[in-house]
């Protein structure tokens, strides 16, 4: 008898602990079921977080939203690279043109993609795989007169690295090997229709490494430009280049050529041997299409738009506009409207657009309604803001482009 009472009672202990263990595990369900939509939630809160800040800090935009990134040299891209080209993205920083490139030349395209900075590296790669860039090939190097070397990277204020220092207290965050595109070109056996160059004041260090390529291949160069430096200019002129200013299809052969008081350009380079190729023949033909004084003009609230949107027919064109500001403690966002689509862009405080960026080419690809606006953001309104006057022009020699079948 007594071995059976001893039996029953470590049955009921057992019986005991195992009623305890489901309670338990019945109640930490319970807890973990009741937690998995706040845990979705905060997943989801975290990835808008990450996709608003990449979009917020680089103006990357997915695949199938618009990229308003450099418009000017869009359309020159756009215009330039053809479906199977190989291409250059000299200094692709972020990705914003490179993901332009990488689908103008389409599935049996390549493009080359050269960063140096390792911290931007990253953004960069990660940016073209959310758009869908399979055809595209990164390079963590600098591109430099000779191959081989080190070159230091100092850090920008914003993604803007460069292998020049801005002052002599700067210190250098990290050294980089180098490549001459010459040697490049060489070894891959990957010829260049087109490169795209913008690397922070050492471009004239990168064309120096591809004179082989200049002289042999004559590809078309796309370079951001100091008007002030002038030794890019000189040396490509000097190699039969024809230079044309893209924010106003202007020609340039001298520093005499740019608008007074500008800080920055874009430059396309076609040679003199390649230029039936290409639309771009200078000098342009500009027809005056509308002109429009302060009064035509209206300001709500933070927003300077035009009161009345003007019609125009497909083709290119000129905006040219002459407006004024002092702010550097602002925040504004100008360009073209197309409905309540924007379909170009700027974006930086006030005294630097009224500085460099009075003047937009604008691509229409179908008869569209525009308008002209000035967004200020933050609630950071410049008193100092001033549109005197805007004048719109076609260029011509773009009537009869045709357009992609894409974007």
């Amino acid at each position: 008898m007594k071995i059976i009472k001893n039996w029953l009672k470590n049955k009921l202990r057992n019986g005991l602990k195992i009623a305890i263990l489901e309670d338990a595990v019945n109640q930490l369900s319970n807890k973990f079921t009741s937690s998995i939509p706040a845990l979705e939630n905060s997943v989801n809160q975290l990835n808008d977080a990450v996709a608003r800040d990449v979009q917020g800090l680089f103006g990357v935009s997915y695949w199938y939203e618009g990229n308003l990134w450099e418009p000017t040299v869009q359309i020159a891209l756009r215009d330039l690279c053809k479906p199977g080209d190989v291409v250059f993205d000299v200094g692709a920083n972020f990705g914003g043109l490179t993901s332009v490139m990488s689908r103008m030349v389409g599935p049996k395209g390549v493009v080359c993609a050269f960063e140096a900075s390792p911290r931007i590296i990253d953004k960069c790669q990660r940016n073209l795989v959310l758009n869908g860039c399979n055809n595209v090939q990164i390079y963590n190097v600098a591109v430099y007169s000779k191959s081989n070397e080190k070159v230091p990277i100092y850090l920008g204020g914003h993604l803007n690295d460069s292998i020049y220092s801005s002052n002599d207290t700067d210190v250098a965050a990290f050294n980089v090997s180098t490549v001459a595109l010459d040697d490049f070109i060489h070894f891959t056996g990957l010829v260049p229709n087109l490169i795209k160059m913008d690397i922070e004041g050492a471009e004239f260090d990168a064309i120096q490494g591809m004179s082989h390529t200049l002289v042999n291949i004559k590809p078309h160069l796309i370079l951001e430009t100091q008007p002030q430096d002038t030794k890019c200019l000189s040396f490509l002129r000097e190699k039969g280049y024809v230079a044309i200013d893209l924010n106003n299809y202007h020609e340039v052969k001298s520093s005499n050529d740019y608008p007074d008081g500008v800080a920055i350009r874009n430059n396309l380079y076609i040679h003199q041997d390649r230029l039936s190729e290409t639309l771009y023949k200078p000098p342009f033909i500009f027809h005056e299409i509308s002109s429009f004084s302060q009064e035509d003009f209206t300001s709500s609230d933070n927003l300077i738009s035009l009161k009345s949107p003007i019609n125009l027919d497909k083709g290119r064109y000129l905006i040219d506009i002459d407006f004024s500001a002092k702010g550097i403690d602002n925040e504004m966002m100008c360009g073209v409207k197309m409905g309540d689509t924007v379909i170009f862009r700027y974006h930086a405080y006030t005294s630097f657009l009224a500085q460099s960026y009075r003047d937009w080419i604008v691509n229409l690809t179908e008869s569209s309604e525009i308008n002209l606006y000035f967004e200020f953001l933050n609630g950071t309104f410049d008193d100092t803001f001033l549109i005197n006057q805007a004048k719109i022009f076609r260029i011509a020699e773009f009537d009869n482009s045709s357009s992609c079948l894409y974007t």
